[in-house]
């Protein structure tokens, strides 16, 4: 039975590369898409009042003009960045 046991074994190792290469291609598939580059269409928020890009969303002015860069919900009293449009605490409209 010794052949027989070496198709068994070659067979099981095939299928277990097989598997892996499966595996491994979907794994790489899923992380590309979780680091891919933001699209063209992705809004880049705006300084109010000079129009700059803020790409640091941290930012509290802008570092062009001065402008404050936050949104206050008028229910909470909390601080957004510009460009967020509900308050999470209270679902408020942010203006």
């Amino acid at each position: 039975m010794g052949f027989l046991d070496d198709i068994v074994n070659k067979v099981k190792n095939e299928v277990s590369w097989k598997v892996g290469q499966e595996v491994s291609s979907g794994i790489s598939k899923a992380s590309s898409k979780i680091f891919e580059k933001k699209s063209p269409e992705a809004k880049i928020p705006k300084c109010p009042k000079c129009g700059k890009e803020i790409t640091d969303p941290t930012l509290k002015f802008c570092p062009e003009c001065g402008a404050k860069l936050l949104v206050t919900c008028p229910k909470c009293n909390i601080d957004y960045p510009i460009g967020t449009k509900f308050c999470t605490q209270c679902g408020e409209a942010l203006k």
